[in-house]
């Protein structure tokens, strides 16, 4: 942001050209930044007067470059009327909205749904949508049929959906239909998944389903919505368990989180047509359900030390379950996150090769975080794990002798 704010202070060309920059974006935190932004909107489409003193038409103003905005309530106030009503006229000066992102922390008034889809109804492509659990006999939170009015939506993040729980519902019965959306993101919460469960998603393509540790028994309902939806899905991402919101990888991982069965998404006739997983090492159960058009793996999680050929470790046994024999399709293995050329150790090198030396046997491409294929320069291809274990004897026997040194020294000192 500051970087934004500065460039539009260089000069009137620059902030021309940076100013639709700055709105491209917009976070609405607090009742008081709403008013401030709502004031900036509204002055920028009021008709002006040049040098001249000609009045120039109104234009749409900065709204006119709006294409992601971000809403929360956690500050006081937010749950007034009137910072819903404030919100909603900011709606109004952004026509060309693309994407909407609102973490409601109180109950919203049914009106205020049914103008936000009457208003972006038939324009948003991507929504995150996280409201509050219902109350009791109240019936002003979101359901799916509400979700179903965005009928050009491409992304769906459902993470923390909190609207009213879905009762199950029969094959035949109408469900909404969202006929684009391609990517869907959720938790293993029992409302993220039954309220996907209804939904009609023609299209859909991409899964990433995280989880915060404390859902044991969420497998159900991912078996539901994988009857439902998983014969469509290409590409699953299965992140670590967190209930951050930081990145996946800088996310903190509890001891003793909860993971998801990766056998559930690989199981015979559940996604048949899936071609690229993710999932997290730490998982306590390795994938051993075989998958016929599976091309793509993604691991995360991986350290350094646990990649040494000559030590067993759980990194090993899951590398080891990738075979022609369970995945004939299977094309490429990659360690997510795992960067092998930002280690300060020389033998992480050719431990990652020898990896790639196993699988380019079996035809397979093994690649580091950064899509690294590593080889040696001139590869005779054999004894790949011995220059690996001669070198980490090389480093203990170093070692030894340095302790050695220094304890010589300090009793020479004495």
């Amino acid at each position: 942001m500051r970087t934004k704010l500065s460039l539009v202070l260089v000069c009137r060309a620059w902030r021309r050209l940076a100013v639709k920059i700055l709105y491209r974006h917009i976070v609405i935190r607090s009742p008081a930044r709403a008013d401030a932004i709502l004031h900036v909107l509204e002055t920028s489409r009021r008709p002006k007067q040049n040098e001249t003193h000609l009045r120039i038409p109104s234009s749409p103003g900065y709204g006119e470059w709006a294409r992601h905005i971000e809403v929360y309530t956690y500050m006081r106030g937010s749950s007034n009327i009137s910072f819903l009503q404030t919100v909603f006229r900011i709606f109004r000066c952004c026509p060309n909205l693309q994407y909407l992102s609102g973490r409601w922390t109180h109950q919203l008034p049914i009106e205020f749904l049914q103008g936000i889809s009457a208003l972006y109804g038939q324009s948003l492509q991507g929504i995150y949508w996280g409201d509050a659990l219902p109350v009791p006999d109240l019936d002003n939170v979101s359901t799916p049929e509400f979700l179903g009015t965005f009928t050009t939506l491409r992304i769906l993040d459902l993470t923390h959906y909190g609207g009213n729980l879905p009762a199950p519902r029969a094959p035949d019965s109408p469900r909404p239909i969202l006929p684009c959306v391609q990517e869907l993101i959720l938790s293993n919460t029992p409302r993220s998944l039954r309220t996907a469960t209804i939904l009609d998603l023609p299209k859909l393509r991409n899964l990433t389903l995280r989880t915060d540790g404390y859902e044991p028994g969420a497998s159900g309902y991912i078996t539901a919505f994988l009857n439902v939806h998983g014969h469509s899905l290409l590409f699953v991402d299965l992140p670590p368990p967190s209930d951050s919101e930081l990145d996946f990888d800088s996310a903190p991982v509890r001891r003793n989180a909860e993971y998801i069965t990766p056998d559930l998404f690989l199981a015979k006739d559940i996604c048949s047509n899936l071609e690229s997983f993710i999932y997290c090492y730490a998982s306590p159960i390795y994938p051993t359900c075989p998958h016929p058009n599976l091309r793509r793996v993604g691991i995360r999680g991986i350290t350094s030390e646990f990649l040494y050929p000559d030590k067993p470790s759980c990194i090993k046994n899951h590398l080891t379950i990738f075979t022609p024999e369970k995945y004939p399709c299977l094309e490429l293995v990659q360690m997510i996150g795992f960067l092998v050329d930002a280690h300060a150790d020389s033998i992480m090198k050719d431990a990652c090769i020898w990896w790639v030396e196993r699988f380019e046997k079996m035809g397979i491409l093994f690649l580091d975080g950064e899509c690294v294929l590593w080889m040696y320069a001139d590869s005779d291809d054999a004894h790949v794990e011995e220059v690996v274990i001669k070198k980490q004897e090389e480093r203990q026997s170093q070692t030894q002798t340095t302790a050695k040194k220094i304890k010589d020294r300090c009793t020479a000192g004495h």
